[in-house]
């Protein structure tokens, strides 16, 4: 697998289980080419993100190991900062303050409501409402000029929130938002493992993203150095099967192309 990315995982200084170095001794093993550390970066008060009085000794640290390593498995700075609509300009100046590669854009909050691991309001609207609020969001951080990734597209399905009626409709009209936005995906295949049991997206909307031209990367959103490049044999197959032939990996927030 020497010519694959992980550009998705956390470490202690977010919600991960383990250091860097152990992460990028996981990576060296599987032949990985590049490996991205896209730490929470959340303005909410919640325990899984880096705190602020972190931000200092995160962005040297990881700063000097992406240059220690460039001959060795290449190591990228990454962040993934979650979409509110009225902090933009928050979300901006703290982007700004660490030399990134690239930065993984994420919605994991309608509101106040932490959908992603909070089930307590699960049942209180429809399920299509969800949806629609849920990729509202999406399509306003594509807009924003803010990202470079969009981060595990459909999580919205993560605790097997399923539609009760066909959003292809709205799964096309955000690609187009993200296509015009000229921003890449990422085929998050942690999905595997949670409870809605497939990738980030799914494989219909990875075809509905092919029909646009839509650019993706490979993330694993490991959590522990086990998870790295988790499932990702699967994951290139399905893009082949798809019809996709490259991933994308960033340098210094620009883009190349890996043929797979």
């Amino acid at each position: 697998m020497s010519f694959l990315v992980d550009y998705h995982m956390h470490t202690t200084f977010s919600d991960g289980n383990d250091s860097y170095l152990s992460y990028l001794e996981v990576a060296r093993k599987k032949d990985l080419a590049e490996i991205g550390f896209t730490d929470h970066i959340t303005l909410k008060p919640v325990d899984w993100c880096v705190r602020e009085i972190d931000y200092p000794v995160m962005r040297e640290n990881l700063k000097n190991l992406c240059n220690d390593f460039s001959e060795d498995v290449q190591v990228r700075f990454g962040l993934e900062v979650d979409y509110f609509p009225n902090m933009e300009t928050e979300i901006r100046q703290i982007i700004a303050y660490f030399p990134v590669d690239y930065v993984i854009g994420s919605v994991h909050f309608l509101d106040e409501w932490n959908f992603d691991s909070d089930r307590s309001l699960y049942g209180k609207w429809p399920n299509d409402v969800l949806y629609r609020r849920y990729f509202e969001l999406v399509q306003q951080a594509a807009k924003s000029g803010l990202f470079d990734i969009i981060g595990h597209f459909d999580l919205i399905k993560k605790l097997q929130c399923w539609p009760e009626s066909d959003q292809t409709h709205l799964y096309d009209e955000t690609l187009k938002i993200i296509k015009e936005a000229d921003l890449v995906m990422e085929l998050n295949t942690s999905g595997i493992d949670r409870p809605c049991g497939e990738f980030f997206p799914n494989r219909k909307i990875l075809e509905l993203a092919l029909k646009h031209g839509i650019a993706f990367t490979l993330g694993s959103d490991a959590h522990d150095p086990s998870q790295v490049a988790r499932h990702f044999d699967t994951a290139v197959e399905l893009l082949k099967e798809i019809g996709f032939t490259k991933i994308t990996r960033f340098r210094n927030r620009k883009r190349s192309e890996i043929s797979i």
